[in-house]
């Protein structure tokens, strides 16, 4: 979240002043690898503890979760946008799309260079379409191809082979600069991110996660995800012909290596002012875009750091009421509702559970909890 924020400051920045990052989308694919991570083991475990997946309860979870912080930021961008005079033709399209999950593919239309289809305030919100889309499917598949009953070596060469094919399939299509819009943000160009995380999610629920090398593995990670930071380009031909995938693959090394809990930097992601971060993402995420949008329309001369601040703190006073006033009261009724569900995480035969002393807290999945993830 952080890495998203301060990569975003060039809507309310001067060029000269620029504080873009330029290899933000690691941020982003860390969370796709996580949330592939977080969605298959929720499933998995289910289908493990009652022999299937309540795939009603799934949905419902769900839009719970989702749709109404998006609503309200959809609404009062829109409204913003109106009385203030900075309505444009591309906002009934841009909200249409970002309603109905498919921003991504309209953000991949754009005629330019510059991904602009979608209206200010509504930029960031394409990978949640792309969340979506793999929430949509990815039930049906675990249900139908990739159970936990199926055999973990057929698990592993269907996923990593899907990896591949997607793989293959952005580098190739990637033709200069003018194709880097597209292939960004469609799904089928993307989807190899969340599978890491599907299969990291098997390998971890059955037991079957390697012991040895990972601490000095996920160093090697880290250091490779921080030159990718400030040297990546998204138009440049690194990501889209090898660099994504060693991103991703580096986010699933530090994933693992969190899980094992060995890992001295681990210690980073068990800060409480980050774990408390990572509680109120979800809205955090939504609403900095639209505060940004309100800064710069406001913004008559302010410094560098006012414009900073004022973004921070309107950004967390968002997150904050969308938090205490409609997430967590809502999640809240997401659990009475399913409260004849609720369980402890005990394993069953049919799963072989890591030894309890190395599992992480910070990214335990719950089915239930408030770290169920957006």
């Amino acid at each position: 979240m952080l890495i998203v924020f301060v990569s975003h400051l060039e809507v309310i920045l001067p060029l000269p002043t620029l504080l873009v990052v330029p290899g933000g989308t690691v941020s982003l694919d860390s969370f796709f690898v996580l949330s592939g991570f977080l969605i298959t083991a929720l499933l998995l475990r289910e289908q493990a503890k009652d022999g299937r997946i309540g795939k009603l309860a799934f949905y419902r979870r769900r839009i719970m979760r989702l749709l109404p912080a998006l609503a309200v930021v959809v609404l009062a961008t829109s409204l913003f946008a109106y009385f203030t005079g900075t309505w444009t033709s591309r906002h009934p399209a841009s909200i249409l799309s970002v309603s109905f999950y498919y921003s991504n593919y309209y953000v991949a239309a754009s005629p330019n260079a510059f991904c602009a289809n979608l209206a200010p305030g509504f930029q960031h919100l394409w990978s949640l379409s792309f969340e979506e889309q793999f929430y949509l499917v990815w039930p049906w598949i675990t249900i139908a191809l990739l159970s936990i009953r199926t055999r973990l070596r057929t698990v592993v060469i269907i996923l990593l082979s899907l990896i591949a094919l997607v793989a293959i399939h952005r580098a190739l299509a990637y033709q200069g600069t003018q194709s880097w819009c597209a292939l960004f943000h469609r799904t089928d160009t993307r989807a190899d991110s969340i599978l890491w995380g599907a299969l990291l999610a098997h390998i971890w629920v059955r037991g079957r996660e390697p012991k040895k090398g990972v601490v000095v593995v996920a160093w090697i990670a880290a250091a490779f995800l921080l030159v990718c930071l400030p040297l990546s380009n998204l138009m440049g031909p690194f990501l889209y012909r090898g660099g994504l995938v060693g991103i991703d693959l580096a986010c699933a090394v530090l994933l693992l290596a969190i899980l094992d809990a060995r890992w001295a930097g681990r210690w980073l992601f068990e800060l409480k002012p980050f774990v408390a971060l990572g509680l109120v993402s979800y809205g955090f995420y939504l609403w900095h875009m639209p505060v940004f949008y309100v800064v710069q329309h406001y913004d008559s001369g302010w410094s560098d750091p006012v414009r900073v601040i004022v973004a921070l703190v309107g950004t967390l006073v968002l997150t904050l009421l969308s938090w205490f006033l409609l997430e967590r009261p809502l999640m809240n009724w997401k659990n009475r509702l399913e409260s004849t569900r609720r369980s402890s995480p005990v394993p069953t035969p049919l799963v072989q559970e890591p030894d309890s002393s190395t599992r992480s807290p910070v990214v335990e999945p719950s089915v239930n909890g408030a770290a169920d993830p957006p």
